[in-house]
């Protein structure tokens, strides 16, 4: 039960405001997601993570060992979310309520980050370089941001100036490492952006009770 909880939050992002000099963007962000062997650089799991907006929504496309193909569909200006999955034969859009998220989440993060000199182009967007230390884990990467792009569609690292394009994140799994793949600007279809009329509504303690019945 733990796990399901953990994984199914695990794209759940803090809003943060967007910076002077960001422009809006419409496009998609295609990211590899790699985990390791331990100690090797042989890769143990790898999936593509793919970001759509049209810069007031954002639609996060991953693949799961739990639940197959999962989507994360987040209202910027409405603060609410939906996680799109199926279970049991049934198509959920597990609402959550982001301005109640966010009085929740911890206001310290698990890391601190310095900005390093140096730069490089990802996928033909130019990056500043930032080392990042995960106190909890004791380990410290370089890690890259696009200063021009706003934190606000990814948000993994609210204190951070820019989207990351070549950064980890700890999981249950070990450390991810995502990279941008490539990045296609233009307007999206908006029905990406909508919930599909056969997935049913519900709140995330509805969601567990069906899914595990008494």
């Amino acid at each position: 039960m733990k796990l399901v909880v953990g994984f199914l939050f695990c794209i759940s992002f803090i809003i943060t405001p967007v910076m002077w000099g960001q422009k809006p963007i419409q496009g998609v962000f295609t990211y590899n997601a790699t985990i390791n062997f331990p100690q090797s650089d042989s890769v143990y799991k790898s999936w593509k993570m793919v970001v759509f907006t049209n810069d007031t929504i954002v639609r996060v496309e991953t693949e799961t060992d739990y639940f197959g193909n999962q989507v994360y569909i987040r209202h910027m200006s409405l603060k609410k979310a939906y996680l799109l999955i199926e279970a049991n034969g049934q198509k959920y859009a597990i609402q959550t309520d982001l301005v109640k998220q966010d009085s929740l989440t911890p206001k310290k993060p698990s890391y601190t980050v310095q900005k390093k000199s140096g730069d490089k182009k990802i996928a033909g967007i130019r990056c500043k370089r930032y080392y990042i230390y995960e106190a909890d884990l004791k380990i410290g990467y370089d890690a890259y941001f696009a200063k021009k792009i706003s934190n606000k569609y990814l948000e993994f690292f609210s204190d951070v100036p820019g989207l990351g394009l070549d950064f980890y994140r700890p999981s249950e799994m070990g450390l991810v490492h995502y990279q941008l793949e490539s990045f296609i600007s233009g307007a999206q279809n908006r029905d990406l952006f909508g919930i599909p009329s056969d997935y049913k509504r519900v709140k995330f303690d509805q969601f567990m009770s069906e899914l595990n019945p008494q």
